[in-house]
């Protein structure tokens, strides 16, 4: 019989039907030839051999077919690769920051401090705590009653010994300070890196941002650029979220802020550019532009040229520059990071590296003012998070290419809002509706107690409608606003067992609320469904059952003075009215939260 004749079975894919087949296989076609199906005969072992390799191939084919798929892909590899087809650049870890008092202590000339003892402390300067480091990220001028921003941020202190004589003043400035310690990789720019797409790997895995990048003349430099040279717009390079784009948001120096741990922000055209990837390994590769810096833009080749090519996005400008041979490029950037640097108040008191400048003539004092030195961080760290998980990175790729950078759906606001550079601003969370022809866009913060606030920046809102105008379609207009909060109150009624201690299952209820309203587990405009709240207090030890259970909306000093919309029992305790839906219903512009847990969640016990 002739080979081809012979029929296979395709859709046999493990090892039990695929040694079944063969076997049929076997006793159809070669029914002579082989008889012995025996167990432990050598037939049945290449048998099954042969389906063992089979069931490996079928298994490795969907594995790699599954692989290329968005929903199931599982190797984080894999997921960056899809994220990358789709023009997605996914972010690396996200630094905390934080605000420092910088004290020194200086001496008395006349009625005031000696001015020429106040000293200026180098950008850089690390503070440690609670197994962190941060760094500044400017020049601290003690001698300045204002920020490099411009906001008034030094405090002077009299120090007045035993004998109510004035010896010296402490100078307090508070600073801003991020997360993470700073690096410079430097690069010569040789004949060999003349080409398109230059890429450079920077050699940690642990980068979370990349500060500056310069290019200097020459290649035989000595030392790093200054501050200075690091944020000169002539020299400095731009990272950008495809190099297609040929605008980047930056610094305003012309607007002042309102909170030192914003920068204002504005847009401005570059071809200096590149672009920041991760692999999956961790390490941060750098891609560069495919132009030289003397060919004309590509607006220029179109007016002067009828027709456009491929190659001529390559040959112009149109996708940014290569660095320019003979050059040193200089970059600056940050590693660490992640949510670990959320540290509490009064937690960064420690001096790692740093450096202080007294010029003062008395060298003995110059000494005594440097020792002087102090460092504390009256807030909380704030803003660190972790990488993006492979299933955030899902929903992150999903967004982007429904986005495709520009806002023309509500959902596209949402999503540019969250590319927005750290450094001008985080909003804890925000929402966007449509409301009498403009885009309302509503944000919500966190206070130095991590809990919700209403009250964010004139910078941040300033910041977000910048950001916006670049992507926002002609005709629209948006307007920037403070979400609502909702402050709850509880009075919970519940049976408990004797057996167990009554304080500890209070404890327990109070917790079990706590965590059930944790505001980074919701997001604006969520509703929340009180079943299941209800359902995890009866899981506390101890409790038997809920036999009453009443929410009250606090309102005013020191609550938010915001009043929510559902139903209310009692106008004088704002008790919320539960009696049709089990649930508390938010605005697409609010939250819920507890502000004060321990004296806001009321249990009371019957035995």
């Amino acid at each position: 019989m002739a080979s081809t004749n012979k029929k296979i079975n395709y859709f046999a894919r493990n090892f039990s039907d695929v040694r079944t087949e063969l076997f049929n296989f076997v006793k159809k076609y070669y029914p002579e030839t082989f008889q012995d199906f025996n167990d432990a005969s050598i037939g049945t072992m290449l048998i099954e051999l042969n389906a063992a390799a089979s069931d490996m191939l079928s298994f490795n084919t969907d594995r790699m077919f599954q692989e290329t798929q968005l929903d199931f892909a599982q190797e984080r590899k894999s997921i960056l690769n899809i994220a990358r087809t789709l023009g997605l650049n996914v972010p690396g870890k996200r630094p905390s920051v934080s605000i420092v008092d910088f004290s020194v202590n200086v001496p008395v000339n006349g009625d005031t401090f000696d001015i020429r003892y106040a000293p200026k402390l180098k950008y850089g300067a690390q503070v440690l705590g609670g197994g962190q480091s941060f760094e500044t990220l400017e020049d601290i001028d003690f001698s300045e009653p204002l920020s490099n921003g411009g906001i008034p941020n030094r405090l002077i202190l009299p120090n007045i010994n035993n004998n109510g004589t004035l010896v010296g003043y402490t100078l307090v400035k508070r600073e801003f300070v991020v997360a993470g310690v700073t690096s410079v990789f430097r690069k010569i720019v040789s004949d060999a890196d003349a080409i398109p797409f230059l890429e450079v790997v920077l050699p940690s895995n642990n980068v979370i941002s990349i500060e500056q990048v310069v290019a200097l003349e020459g290649t035989n430099l000595q030392g790093n650029p200054t501050l200075g040279q690091f944020s000169d717009p002539d020299i400095r390079w731009y990272e950008m979220d495809s190099l297609m784009e040929d605008k980047v948001f930056i610094q305003d120096k012309t607007r002042v802020t309102d909170n030192t741990t914003i920068t204002p922000g504005k847009w401005v055209n570059t071809t200096r550019r590149f672009i920041r990837e991760y692999t999956d390994k961790g390490f941060c590769k750098m891609t560069f532009g495919s132009g030289n810096a003397d060919q004309e833009s590509l607006e220029t080749y179109a007016n002067n040229n009828f027709t456009l090519r491929i190659g001529d996005f390559i040959n112009t400008t149109a996708m940014g520059e290569i660095p320019t041979v003979g050059t040193t490029m200089y970059i600056r950037y940050r590693t660490g990071g992640g949510a670990n640097g959320n540290v509490g108040a009064n937690t960064l008191t420690s001096k790692g590296t740093y450096t202080l400048e007294t010029n003062g003539p008395n060298q003995q004092i110059n000494q005594r003012v440097t020792k002087s030195l102090s460092v504390n961080n009256p807030v909380p760290g704030f803003g660190g998070a972790d990488a993006p998980s492979t299933e955030q990175i899902k929903k992150m790729v999903r967004y982007n290419f429904s986005s495709q950078n520009r806002a023309v759906t509500l959902k596209d606001y949402l999503v540019l809002i969250d590319k927005m550079p750290g450094t001008f601003g985080i909003p804890f969370r925000n929402n966007v509706s449509e409301r009498q022809n403009k885009i309302d866009i509503a944000i919500l913060g966190l206070d130095s107690t991590g809990k919700l606030t209403n009250t964010s920046t004139n910078t941040l809102k300033e910041n977000i409608a910048s950001w916006l105008a670049d992507y926002r379609m002609i005709n629209d207009y948006v307007l920037t606003r403070d979400g609502k909060v909702f402050d709850l109150g509880f009075e919970i009624d519940i049976f408990i067992d004797k057996a167990f201690a009554k304080g500890e299952v209070i404890a327990g209820v109070i917790s079990s609320v706590q965590k059930y309203f944790k505001v980074q587990d919701w997001d604006m405009g969520d509703n929340v469904y009180l079943s299941q709240l209800v359902e995890n207090i009866n899981n506390v030890d101890g409790v038997l059952n809920v036999i009453d259970f009443k929410i009250f909306n606090k309102a005013g000093t020191p609550y938010s003075s915001n009043v929510t919309v559902q139903d209310i029992v009692d106008n004088e305790t704002l008790q919320i009215n539960l009696t049709e839906d089990f649930a508390l219903f938010a605005e697409y512009d609010s939250m819920f939260q507890i502000r004060f847990p321990q004296q806001d969640i009321k249990v009371r016990v019957k035995e």
